[in-house]
């Protein structure tokens, strides 16, 4: 997978905010004025951001003390949203995303530890079967609107596959996904989908059981479990 070069200056930023309602929370989530896809919130990533929250808002346990991973965290919503409710997450992406990564992190750390959550950024390059990351046990993975390039499907797919088969807790997947409208686009969506039915049961979760305001009929929500 090709690495994007992705430098910030904080004249190049600016703030978003984005309340976690069941904990009466807003994080500051910083963004670029413009650059590439790690770069700004994605509307898919605010979805599955809100379905964690409203999982808790059901069963306020729900993500407590987990271990979770998230995968091109890109601006972090949806890994420090689970932070922010309690969870242990290790947030990842490619070195270049880490400096505004870790600035989001550093932002909002004194919300999430005062929900006892915890939150780091480290690098992780999918494909990269050798990666310390790999050799942890996590409870739950996420990631959101990461099936963007074609060159990226393969090792996206090799590293869920790392996740679920060298460790002896099988995580709990949990995505999204834009449905976009260029075939190009649907293509990938379509080959990564084969993939993801050869190793995974899938379930897609319906809009009435994600939140009232953060679901759209153009974004998908899946939930991956080991066969």
């Amino acid at each position: 997978m090709s690495h994007r070069r992705s430098s910030f200056s904080t004249n190049d930023l600016f703030p978003r905010e984005i309340d976690i309602e069941i904990c009466l929370k807003t994080l500051k989530i910083y963004q670029k004025m413009e650059g590439d896809v790690n770069c700004v919130v994605w509307d898919a990533c605010l979805v599955l951001a809100k379905y964690l929250e409203t999982m808790c808002h059901h069963k306020p346990d729900f993500l407590s003390s987990l271990k979770v991973l998230e995968l091109g965290s890109g601006l972090g919503v949806v890994g420090l949203t689970a932070a922010t409710l309690g969870a242990q997450v290790t947030l990842t992406d490619l070195p270049e995303a880490l400096p505004l990564l870790r600035l989001n992190i550093n932002e909002n750390k004194s919300r999430i530890g005062s929900m006892g959550g915890y939150a780091i950024a480290e690098s992780l390059i999918w494909g990269d079967t050798t990666s310390e990351i790999l050799k942890e046990e996590f409870d739950m993975v996420v990631f959101a609107d990461c099936v963007y390039y074609e060159e990226a499907i393969e090792p996206l797919i090799q590293t869920l596959q790392c996740l679920i088969n060298s460790i002896t807790k099988k995580p709990t997947i949990y995505l999204t996904q834009e449905m976009r409208d260029s075939e190009i686009q649907k293509d990938l969506w379509t080959k990564f989908y084969e993939l993801l039915m050869d190793n995974f049961d899938i379930q897609k979760i319906p809009e009435e059981q994600q939140h009232c305001n953060y679901r759209s009929s153009d974004i998908i929500l899946l939930k991956l479990t080991k066969k």
